[in-house]
């Protein structure tokens, strides 16, 4: 770490500990459950590790945690369940089991930070995260933290960050599932808990594939609606994925250690886009992860926490005509959190440094370390909660330091006014620096993007569930974006700059009367705007950034039976740049449905069946010009039993 580096994180901490230490001087309000001292933050205030405890903080505006016992019996992805929160879309590139990557406010799906159980899956190579590779047997939450968000989960958190938690151990439980359907779709996952007083342990695994042909519509002449309108076939659309997770905890003396190793991987074809066809090519894929953390109290109010990430990530491409391409993603990182909690304060200290490697076949590797500091808090002042956090990055050649504010004032034990705001980068990814890929150039001169945002949300949450609206708007400058050069080649150039401004709605209920009846909804409404770049592009809107998201569910459950319905709408957007009338891709709307039945209850066995896409539209189309399948039925088999109480 450069001197100038330390001399610039240094001063930020020493800006920010006085007014810790006016903060703990103050003494706590008496009486009353808005007095409390906090309890200590996790994903909502660092990269959690094996975050299973806490949630997301509350002084912030913009914070979902998906529950996925709400849609228990669902075959449910990862990727679904994102999309009933607000602000995020999902970016399918075909579906049925091909890349699904994800965008938080406008974002690029690289702008934003992904974590399984604290594991940081963005790799080197950059792209975005495949949600497809998450094994959605697997999952018990997923949170998801809107806004510039690089002071609490380290640089590329432009947009904010998604953690997906697997689930906790119940010692002597156990379940299996089975599911089968449309498209030469199966998956089948068992998972069993063991474990005693002082340790538990959780075994998981999965498999799913599907076969993914279907037909679907495509029109040839779009700016001529139904003049020129055929039906396809779409091949070579297979996908297979396999995972494995083993979860651990165990008392060790007064502290306690929490570990998880995960395996996942597949293979897929790779289809191209509609009219598009490719009939070889295709991509294998491996992930190895492991977290450990140690928590150990040192005194009264003073914990240490030690933990320990490591990752590889294998990615196999064929894509005539060019040659078979290998990346290897090899990072581990070593970090350190002492908590001190008194009075109205829970602050927290980190420090961590690790390293990442890309190894390409026949091409130089690349490899560069990396150091952070990170100081934040939340003080407790009766009705008033604040959230503050400053954080130093170094990776390789680049630094920068992040920083955010979160606020919460309690209007009523059910009604809130939150807000928060904050500043991100992200580091230019190896591939944009230094790999030549087919037609794309590299740029080693490339410097970070950054983002500037600000939210506010009135909130209530209750016994009666949650209802929340609130408004954003975020800045982001130095985008990278990609621009022809000579040759036909595309060369990364830090030329970019857009704002993306709109509101988002939030409801869930709690299930209410015999029937267990309960709803929810999320809408986004996103309003972009090229501030810089091409004289072609400047004050259009961002390509595949669609103004209007809306879902919608209601559910009731009397007795032993389930159902539900869906919405999904999503309105129409522009497939470039310029805004070309000719790309505009048209708004698209699915209906689901699905029926529950409870047949056993020891062990306790439930059959569902689920139908996407109600109404068969096959003329469907993601925001990047992939077809989407038809009507598609499943049904799944579960079976659950054992006893023991989960670990909290």
């Amino acid at each position: 770490m450069s001197a100038p580096a330390r001399a610039g994180a240094l001063a930020a901490l020493a800006l920010y500990l006085p007014m810790l230490a006016r903060a703990q001087a103050r003494p706590a309000e008496e009486g009353g459950e808005l007095s409390q001292a906090p309890a200590a933050p996790a994903f909502g205030e660092e990269i959690v590790v094996v975050g299973n405890r806490l949630r997301p903080s509350d002084a912030t505006a913009a914070t979902t945690v998906v529950d996925a016992q709400r849609y228990a019996g669902e075959s449910k992805t990862v990727a679904e369940l994102v999309t009933t929160a607000p602000g995020v879309a999902v970016n399918d590139y075909g579906g049925l089991g091909q890349l699904t990557t994800l965008s938080i406010r406008g974002s690029a799906s690289d702008e934003v930070q992904v974590f399984l159980d604290g594991l940081p899956l963005n790799t080197a190579a950059g792209g975005g995260v495949d949600l497809t590779r998450i094994p959605h047997a697997w999952i018990d939450r997923i949170e998801i933290v809107r806004g510039a968000a690089s002071a609490s989960y380290g640089p590329g958190a432009l947009a904010g960050a998604v953690d997906v938690v697997t689930r906790r151990e119940a010692a002597g439980s156990w379940s299996a599932s089975l599911s089968g359907g449309s498209f030469g779709t199966a998956s089948a996952s068992a998972d069993g808990g063991l474990g005693g007083e002082h340790w538990g342990l959780l075994l998981a695994s999965n498999v799913d594939r599907t076969e993914g042909d279907f037909h679907y519509r495509l029109d040839l002449t779009p700016s001529l609606p139904g003049a020129d309108v055929v039906t396809l076939d779409r091949l070579h659309d297979a996908s297979y994925s396999a995972g494995g997770l083993a979860k651990l905890w165990a008392d060790v003396g007064p502290g306690r250690l929490d570990a998880v190793l995960q395996a996942s991987g597949g293979a897929r074809d790779l289809p191209g886009t509609a009219g598009h066809f490719t009939s070889s090519d295709g991509q294998a894929d491996e992930r190895l992860g492991l977290v450990t953390r140690l928590e150990e109290p040192l005194a009264e109010g003073v914990d240490l926490e030690l933990g320990l990430t490591a990752r590889q990530d294998r990615l196999d491409v064929s894509i005539a005509p060019y040659p078979q391409s290998r990346q290897d993603d090899l990072a581990a990182q070593l970090s350190g959190r002492l908590l001190l909690t008194k009075g109205p304060s829970a602050l927290s200290l980190r420090l961590g440094a690790g390293t990442e490697e890309l190894l390409v076949l026949d091409a130089a590797g690349h490899a560069w370390g990396s150091f952070f500091v990170a100081a934040s808090d939340e003080l407790s002042l009766g009705r008033l909660k604040l959230a503050p956090g400053l954080r130093f990055d170094e990776q390789g050649p680049f630094s920068g330091l992040s920083a955010r504010l979160g606020a919460s004032y309690a209007l009523s034990r059910t009604l809130s006014l939150r807000a928060s705001g904050g500043r991100a980068f992200r580091i230019p990814s190896f591939g944009e620096l230094y790999l030549q890929q087919g037609l794309l150039e590299p740029n080693p001169a490339l410097v970070p993007e950054n983002s500037w945002s600000a939210d506010a949300a009135l909130v209530a949450e209750g016994p009666l569930g949650l209802f929340s609206v609130g408004a954003f708007t975020q800045l982001y400058s130095d985008l990278i974006a990609y621009e022809a050069v000579a040759t036909g080649r595309m060369k990364p150039f830090n030329d970019g700059q857009a704002d993306a401004n709109g509101f988002e709605v939030e409801l869930a209920s709690a299930p209410v009367g015999p029937a267990a009846f309960s709803a929810a909804l999320a809408y986004t409404y996103l309003a972009t705007e090229t501030l810089r770049g091409d004289a072609l592009q400047v004050s259009k809107e961002l390509p595949h950034r669609a103004p209007h998201r809306l879902f919608a569910r209601v559910a009731a459950a009397p007795g032993p039976l389930e159902v539900h319905g869906e919405l999904h709408f999503v309105a129409a957007q522009f497939g470039d740049a310029e805004n070309s009338a000719s790309q505009r891709i048209p708004a698209a709307l699915t209906l689901n449905a699905g029926l529950g039945l409870r047949v056993f209850e020891n062990p306790e066995t439930t059959v569902n069946l689920e139908v996407r896409n109600l109404l068969d539209d096959i003329s469907l189309e993601d925001g990047f010009g992939y077809p989407l399948p038809g009507r598609m039925v499943l049904v799944t088999l579960r079976l659950a039993g054992g006893q023991g109480a989960r670990r909290p």
